[in-house]
């Protein structure tokens, strides 16, 4: 297929490879995604490609993009009915292990490019957990000269515990043990960044 046919099929050929590069993606990580193997789903040829990405790694980053977008979202969905900063700070915890758990291939990518973060024009897993570690210092319940180490601890913790379960060793526990163990993971990070004992 030549790259006129293929540009005017698809309308816009960078958003449908990003796309195509989300399946691939989503069925096995990061290492999945190539511009040839992307172009070839897409119907296009290789040259065609590099029109809209430099190289493999512009391409990764886009969809890591997209999917950061998606997992702010589905947490963003959780924090509806948050009622406080304790909350609002749970639910970015259990929504970002339950993304992980629910989409691992796309947990993987959105990571895998460290300058994702950085082209997100939105919300990100990281803006909103900034946004409730915020309201805690708003709330007298966390100091704000806490709340970058704050920010690193929850972090590190929720990522940590969802890549060793989604990806990792873990992953081969029942769901249901894993929810069980999430909510107590980030119960105890919610604690200890706000100086109190869980339960």
């Amino acid at each position: 297929m030549s790259e006129a046919r293929g540009s005017y099929h698809h309308g816009n050929l960078r958003e449908e490879l990003v796309r195509v590069a989300r399946d691939l993606a989503r069925a096995d990580g990061a290492e999945s995604i190539g511009i040839r193997e992307a172009t070839r789903r897409a119907g296009v040829t290789a040259r065609a490609a590099y029109r809209h990405f430099a190289d493999r790694d512009a391409l990764v980053r886009a969809v890591a993009v997209s999917v950061l977008d998606e997992m702010a979202a589905a947490i963003s969905a959780r924090q509806v009915d948050a009622a406080d900063g304790d909350a609002l700070l749970t639910a970015v915890g259990e929504g970002y292990i339950a993304f992980a758990l629910d989409e691992p291939g796309w947990f993987d990518v959105a990571f895998f490019a460290m300058g994702a973060l950085a082209q997100t024009a939105g919300r990100t897993p990281y803006t909103l957990l900034e946004e409730a570690l915020a309201a805690l210092v708003a709330e007298g319940r966390l100091d704000a000269d806490r709340a970058g180490d704050a920010a690193m601890t929850c972090w590190s913790g929720v990522h940590g515990f969802a890549t060793l379960t989604s990806r990792g060793p873990l992953q081969t526990l029942p769901r249901e043990t894993i929810d069980d163990q999430a909510r107590v993971v980030v119960a105890d990070l919610v604690a200890a960044v706000t100086r109190r004992r869980a339960g």
